[in-house]
């Protein structure tokens, strides 16, 4: 039987910080595949259902006992009913309390991680999920792209649909309508990019980096394309000048998204870097 958790190390993972179910064959040590961080197991689907269903059950049959023995007692009474009912009013030396509703509050929106993430291990299976869903939505973007000539889109076109191999790299947040690099975000990035994993990925002529800018989706939408282009050119920026990367990199503008969080759009103001091995 499979076992569904949740990973909370909310500030150094980011399947933590997009509220990822993570499906665990029973057996299986309970650590987070992103981060090697220990895993809250949530409740089956399966057990879920069989919860549903015997709370159901168990409304039915106290809502059957209570109306064979209300119903004689309701049929005994006379008076009046509906509009004609008199009101009903408090027993000497009881005082009426009004019923009061708890008071609304309203939650802080969610940010972006603070810093530059990467995840432990970077996941090159094109077959997952997550990595099939950009595959997806960066195939779409392509044909969008402004400063790109018809040629280089069908180079990058033909890279990404017949990936062997593609995992996202790191993850770059962004102030709300920012689009500079923060200085410690840019060691981040360094790092990560100079790590044996990274680097033995780097020195394959044939890898591809697709840095994927995104805006959180309030506002215009041409607007929010032009946000998630200039953050994407950021970190190409970062990623050439100071980084000195090689590889044929391209920078796509993915405009307003939901992709992280539907609820606290602000999580969608990041750059994602991936890897792609055609």
């Amino acid at each position: 039987m499979k076992v569904l958790a949740k990973c909370h190390n909310y500030t150094g993972c980011v399947r933590a910080y997009r509220g990822d179910k993570i499906e665990l064959e029973s057996g299986v040590p309970l650590v987070c595949p992103e981060c090697a961080k220990p895993l809250v197991v949530m409740q089956s689907a399966n057990s879920w259902m069989k919860t549903t269903l015997l709370l159901s059950l168990g409304v039915v049959l106290i809502g059957g006992v209570v109306a064979i023995f209300a119903y004689p007692l309701l049929k005994g009474k006379s008076g009046s009913s509906g509009d004609d009912a008199p009101a009903a009013t408090p027993a000497p030396g009881e005082t009426k309390t009004p019923s009061m509703k708890p008071p609304v509050v309203n939650a802080p929106p969610a940010e972006p991680p603070t810093t530059a993430v990467a995840p432990t291990k970077i996941d090159l299976d094109v077959t997952l999920a997550e990595n099939k869903s950009v595959k997806t939505e960066v195939l779409t973007r392509i044909d969008l792209m402004p400063n790109i000539s018809q040629g280089n889109k069908d180079k990058l076109y033909t890279s990404v649909e017949r990936a062997r191999q593609m995992g996202k790299v790191v993850t770059v947040p962004f102030t709300s309508g920012g689009s500079a690099v923060k200085g410690e975000d840019t060691e981040i990035l360094k790092a990560t990019l100079e790590s044996p994993e990274v680097k033995k990925m780097r020195d394959d002529p044939t890898l591809v980096f697709v840095i994927l800018g995104y805006a959180d989706s309030k506002g215009d939408d041409k607007k929010n394309i032009a946000i998630s282009q200039g953050r994407a050119d950021s970190v190409y920026a970062v990623m050439k000048n100071k980084c000195g990367v090689q590889n044929v990199m391209h920078a796509v503008a993915m405009g307003s998204s939901k992709l992280l969080d539907v609820q606290n759009l602000e999580k969608n103001r990041i750059v994602e870097v991936w890897a792609v091995l055609p």
